[in-house]
């Protein structure tokens, strides 16, 4: 399979409307480029051969060529046109073992579990079926199927097969039941439909932290055609033959297949020696061939062209494979990339799921063209780990990915690095792609490793201080450092930690500095917790009133955490000065505005690297990062509102924004923290698994129901949240709370004894050692020996006890 220029849009990027943009796309203007070629959209397209140094083409190239930092692929351009986040009002994460549903907020809208579900697959169906004739054929049954009924139809050479989900754990043993019986009663030649019960599939968006496969590189033969060159001289001929051989004569500009010359009849024949050419591209005119041969004297004295092997256009041929991706499974993008250099036209796909990416590649690979049946179509599925990190933390870490690029290129990976289009440019996008699957996830992971980087530590204790949390003195000495050892430290408020990247001596260099600063660092810190009438207070004037006093670098407003505070980063005098202020509030007039066009949202500093909402409030890039993750330790469900204009703005913040303005870890972390905020505020929905590390969700029921958890293969009970395997929840609570124990103990003590076959209770009060139970046992009291006749008891204790027990109530009562 070719090498395909890796798209730059595959970042979960969308363009408008169904077209998706090609190469031959006015993708941006250099103002260097070839004037000679300045009409031609081709020439503003990077040529991937001059890249790579392998360009044979010179000035006649259509394409770019440009020498520029981005040759080696570390860093290139994203188009403009395009934008740099998909634009989602919802998203689906496959979390825990469960679908989660998100809408704006990051709130958790809806979560659905495999056992919500049961499946079906439907084999032997007609090859024509479609979703409406199954869904006939399961209600000719008596089947129900809802509006929502998911149907995944498999086509196969004369038969298909069908998975259909359905909302209803029953569904898959009922339609079972109902619809296989049918095949015995139903004699009939043509094979009958086979339901059969599968496991149930989940799917959900791309999480940016994975390897995804929805992509498929799709290649065909370009037209091509034979062409014969008659010659009256042997030599020429043999001439000829050795410089198309040798790539020294091109057919526009592209390498051909040249056979032995071959002798005609006749000594005096003019056009006894024939040379013929295969492979020539099918466009081709008798101009274009006497053109490349261009040595006068190797001039052919015929020329014949044969016909191409098909005669359909480029933009037709696009439209009728891309009909035929389409017809598996909604596509997320389709593009088309005519490559004149090449033999083979080339094209890429990227489904919506992986199941119809991973279908597509299997059974359209090696499938006749519908335009051409005797060549075939060439596919193969793509795996995609994509990132978007901070410009800041890949500045630092660039030479740690870059030497890693020699060994991705001999294992057939491509990376790429992007910048964001969407200024202002605090991220760029990652990609690593590739055709095996393990070479991209082992690369991911290198990649999730270096871009991750290792949070300052003294041996098991995090490196932080309060006062980092405000931009005053001790932040500034940390930025020293910084740039001092040339890595990029990013401080998480929330966390209250410093994140190191780089590399691995210089942080290991910084870290030891910033140990020997935080140990010099005298002041201390003192936490105020704000009522909600002195927050009020604090926004209409209070914290300037305070800053003015001591000294802005002296005081952290959080407004984030619960309840509100104001930490002092200072002395005991400057704690008991915030304090009496904050006592005497009643005497504070709003003196100050705030807030104005410059100051972050979070911090009430002046902004750094900002971004701005939808709502037209600025924060500084690490203090929205912080503002949403903190939103996940809260009282209630997650969601994440802007707190601009004095915290009194609110607006939910949607998905959309979030994604622009968080890198994708952090997005990802969000997701995963909001479900865990939803789960632990809604107890009496959902649980986590019992079992210790295992993070699977179940639903809770109200009726007794034990299930397997799919992660760690254990019974649990989704009514009491227990391990209780086939126990009911009754007995289990007895034996854990002791009440078992407590029972036997009190059993033996006043001497009663539970029947050996049916459990019931017995107490002896006289007569001798033989007891009668209901269920019809005969027991012998001292050993609890059971007999089916009174006879084969008395036996039973005369040899084994000497005696039946007689004797001695006999001696107890007189």
């Amino acid at each position: 399979m070719p090498n395909f220029k890796p798209n730059p849009t595959a970042f979960d990027f969308k363009p408008s409307g169904e077209r998706r943009w090609g190469r031959s796309d006015p993708m941006f203007r250099e103002p260097n480029q070839r004037l000679a070629v300045s009409n031609d959209s081709r020439s503003r397209v990077q040529c991937r051969y001059f890249q790579q140094g392998r360009c044979r083409n010179g000035d006649s190239c259509p394409y770019l060529h440009e020498n520029s930092a981005t040759s080696d692929n570390s860093l290139q351009k994203m188009p403009n046109e395009i934008p740099a986040t998909s634009i989602q009002d919802k998203v689906t994460r496959t979390i825990c073992g469960a679908l989660v549903h998100f809408e704006k907020g990051a709130t958790v809208e809806k979560i659905s579990l495999p056992s919500d579900f049961s499946t079906i697959q439907i084999s032997q169906l007609r090859q024509d079926s479609t979703r409406n004739s199954i869904l006939d054929l399961l209600q000719s049954h008596k089947i129900k199927t809802p509006n929502e009924t998911e149907v995944r139809i498999t086509h196969e050479r004369n038969l298909c097969s069908a998975l259909v989900k359905v909302r209803d754990p029953e569904f898959a043993k009922d339609a079972a039941r109902k619809l296989n019986p049918q095949r015995a009663s139903n004699p009939a030649q043509e094979p009958q439909p086979i339901a059969t019960p599968i496991p149930n599939p989940i799917q959900s968006d791309s999480n940016t932290l994975r390897v995804d496969c929805c992509k498929v590189h799709i290649s065909w033969h370009k037209p091509y055609r034979t062409v014969w060159l008659n010659f009256g001289n042997g030599e020429i001929a043999e001439r000829v033959r050795d410089n198309f051989r040798d790539g020294k004569y091109k057919i526009l500009n592209q390498s051909v297949h040249s056979n032995d010359p071959d002798r005609g009849e006749g000594y005096r024949n003019p056009l006894a020696w024939t040379v013929c050419l295969t492979e020539v591209p099918g466009s081709v005119t008798e101009f274009d061939v006497k053109k490349s041969i261009y040595h006068q004297n190797d001039k052919p004295r015929g020329i014949q062209l044969g016909r191409p092997t098909y005669t359909a256009d480029d933009e037709t041929c696009s439209a009728m494979i891309h009909s035929l991706f389409t017809s598996i499974g909604p596509l997320d993008w389709w593009e088309f990339t005519p490559d004149t250099a090449g033999k083979r036209m080339k094209a890429s796909a990227r489904f919506k799921n992986e199941d119809d990416a991973r279908e597509a590649a299997i059974s359209l690979d090696k499938k006749p063209l519908p335009f051409h049946e005797t060549a075939k179509l060439t596919t193969q599925l793509v795996h995609t780990a994509k990132f978007k990190v901070q410009v800041k933390i890949y500045e630092a870490v660039k030479a740690q990915l870059k030497a890693n690029i020699r060994n991705w290129k001999a294992s057939h990976l491509t990376y790429v690095a992007y910048e964001n289009s969407s200024p202002p440019k605090w991220y760029l996008v990652l990609k690593i792609e590739g055709e095996v699957e393990k070479e991209v996830a082992s690369a991911q992971k290198t990649i999730t490793k270096i871009i991750s980087g290792v949070v300052a530590r003294d041996g098991s204790s995090t490196l932080w201080h309060p006062a980092l949390g405000k931009n005053g003195a001790l932040y500034e000495q940390i930025k020293q450092i910084e740039r001092r050892n040339g890595i990029a430290i990013i401080r998480n408020k929330v966390k209250s930690q410093l994140q190191l990247y780089g590399p691995e001596k210089a942080c290991e260099t910084s870290q030891a500095e910033i140990n020997r600063l935080l140990r010099d660092e005298t002041s201390q810190h003192f936490d105020i917790q704000l009522e909600d009438h002195e927050f009020s207070w604090a926004l209409q004037g209070g914290l300037k009133r305070i800053e003015k006093r001591l000294g802005p670098e002296k005081i952290v407003f959080d407004i984030t955490s619960t309840p509100k505070r104001i930490t002092i980063i200072g002395t005991t005098g400057d704690y008991d000065t915030a304090t009496s202020l904050i006592k005497d509030k009643e005497e504070t007039k709003r003196e100050i505005n705030i807030q104005d066009g410059q100051d972050c949202s979070v911090c009430w500093n002046e902004v750094e690297d900002p971004i701005y909402t939808q709502c037209g409030h600025v924060y500084c890039l690490d203090c929205f990062e912080n503002l949403c993750l903190s939103a996940t330790t809260q009282a209630t469900v997650t969601r994440i509102s802007c707190v601009g204009s004095l915290g009194s703005c609110s607006k939910t913040i949607g998905l959309s924004e979030l994604q622009e303005h968080l890198s994708s870890s952090s997005f990802e972390e969000l997701l995963e923290k909001s479900l865990d905020s939803y789960v632990k505020h809604n107890p009496h929905l959902f649980s986590y698994c019992p079992s210790p590390d295992c993070e699977y969700i179940y639903r809770i029921n109200a009726t007794p129901r034990t299930q397997m958890c799919p992660s760690c293969h254990v019974l649990v009970c989704t009514v009491c949240r227990a391990q209780h395997g086939y126990m009911t929840c009754a007995d289990y609570k007895d034996i854990s709370t002791g009440g078992l124990e407590a029972l036997k103990r009190l059993k033996q003590a006043i001497g009663i004894k539970d029947c050996p076959k049916c459990k019931t209770p017995m107490e002896k009060i006289d007569g001798c050692n033989h007891m009668a139970c209901p269920c019809g046992a005969h027991i012998c009291w001292v050993c609890l020996k059971t007999f089916t006749a009174p006879n084969d008891c008395y036996d039973h204790m005369n040899k084994a006890h000497g005696g039946i027990g007689f004797n001695e109530l006999q001696e107890r009562f007189g």
